[in-house]
Order: structure tokens, then sequence, then C-alpha cells
């Protein structure tokens, strides 16, 4: 036995959108910092037993591998544009681009009941002016309506002020230049491809396993918190490559 076998360490985990049956994908994406790190091994046999005259007993003689699975299961903290698309379903993230202008008489309703919320068609907005339809009256702010987050362009109509249910209103901003990423969720059930991990000791020895062929999926509810940063459980399944390394069916792993 010795004390330089025992591990210690940390692992990053890659993925790449492709690498699978020779599609060479977009590159690996490093899924950022990982909490919590394991290997899942799963077997199923079947198991066969004979008749022992001489001790009255079944014994077990048989054993028949029926299937073989294995998975990393990991945590993750960082969640960024493209982990939110794998959490979410999506089948990739596509820019969309706000430039930033002067908007003048964008056309709304005012809600149902009053007292809820409107939103402008663009974010980041400032210099804002309520009117009626066609530019007229002029509605008082935190009389009329209340700025509730201009980040997001969430207008309060007041219940008691002068806009009436479902009344016709207009607004005049300015909209400040954001660049934001789309994400459709539940396109996409599965996200397949390669990957590698990465483990890195500060006892014992290091290693990398090669995984040719992958899917990674959210692993049960992904909790967002106020108070402490926010883990999401994720797994990596790794699927029998029968093309790129067929003697090699669930990866490679150098170790040392």
């Amino acid at each position: 036995m010795s004390t330089a076998n025992i591990l210690i360490g940390g692992g990053r985990i890659f993925f790449n959108d492709g690498g699978q049956d020779g599609n060479a994908g977009n590159g690996y994406l490093d899924m950022g910092n990982i909490p919590a790190l394991a290997v899942q091994k799963a077997i199923t046999e079947i198991e066969h037993f004979g008749f022992n005259a001489t001790n009255r007993s079944r014994q077990k003689d048989l054993n028949i591998v029926t299937d073989i699975g294995m998975s990393l299961s990991f945590t993750v903290d960082e969640l960024f544009a493209e982990m939110w698309n794998i959490l979410l379903f999506g089948n990739g993230t596509t820019t969309q681009t706000q430039s930033g202008s002067s908007i003048t008489n964008e056309a709304h309703n005012a809600p149902v009941l009053l007292d809820r919320s409107v939103f402008t068609d663009e974010s980041n907005i400032s210099s804002l002016v309520v009117t009626g339809s066609g530019g007229s009256p002029t509605y008082t702010l935190d009389t009329d309506y209340s700025i509730e987050n201009a980040v997001t362009g969430e207008i309060k109509i007041i219940d008691g002020g002068a806009i009436t249910t479902g009344l016709a209103i207009e607004f005049d901003y300015t909209s400040a230049a954001r660049v934001r990423e789309k994400i459709v969720p539940g396109a996409d059930a599965s996200v397949k491809g390669s990957a590698r991990l990465e483990f890195t000791s500060q006892n014992g020895d290091d290693f990398t396993w090669i995984i040719q062929n992958c899917e990674v999926k959210p692993d049960g509810d992904s909790p967002l918190s106020s108070t402490e940063a926010s883990e999401v459980s994720v797994v990596l399944n790794i699927l029998v490559d029968k093309v790129v390394t067929p003697t090699e069916p669930f990866g490679s792993v150098l170790h040392g």
C-alpha cells in the first residue's frame, strides 16, 4: 500500500456537440466548475442455478452479463448560455442583438387588471414617456404608471390613475445596446456528441477519459437560489462507439 495512490483531486469535463460517427462538431466546450463528480456503472446479469443432488439445493453456476452501462454524473455552477441550452433541452444558441435606438409611438394596451405590468418591446430603457393613442394625453410617472425595472422594460399601470383598463397607450423611450443569446427550450431532449474528462490530482495520478460517443442532459430539477450558488445536476451517458473506435466501446482512459 502507498499513500501516493490515494486519490484526491477534481475534474473538468469538455463536451463537443459532434465527434461521434465521424462528425467533427464545433469543438470542445469547457462545462465550467464541477463541485461534485462521480463515475456510475451499471451491470445487469442473468443468474443460472443448477441443482446439486448431494446437497439437495440449487447452487449458482453461471452469471451471464446482459447489459453494461456507464455514465458521469456531476454538478455545475457556472450557468452560461451554452449550459442553459443543455439544461433546457435546447438545440443551440443564436445571438440576438439590440442596437439601441429612440423608440416612438410603440403601441400597447393597458392590462385588463390594473396594478399589473406591461413590457416594452426593447429592454435597457430610459427617458420613458407614456401617452394615449396618437400621442395625447401625456400620463404622469408614479401617478398613472411606474417604471418597475428599466433593464427588463417593466411598466406597471397604477390602479386609480388616469390610465383605465384595456386603454390604448403608446411608449416613447430610448433603448441601450444589448447582446443576448436566445435558446429555444424543449427543441432537443438530449445533446449527443463526444467528451473528455480531465482529472487533475492533488494526490494520486492524473488521468484523461476520452469518450467518443455520449449524450448529455440535466438530471432532475434545476434549483435556482438567491442565498447561495445555484448548482445543477447533469448526467453524461456514455454510448457505445461502433464507428470511430469500435474496439474501445466506452472510450479509453489514459492514466498517469
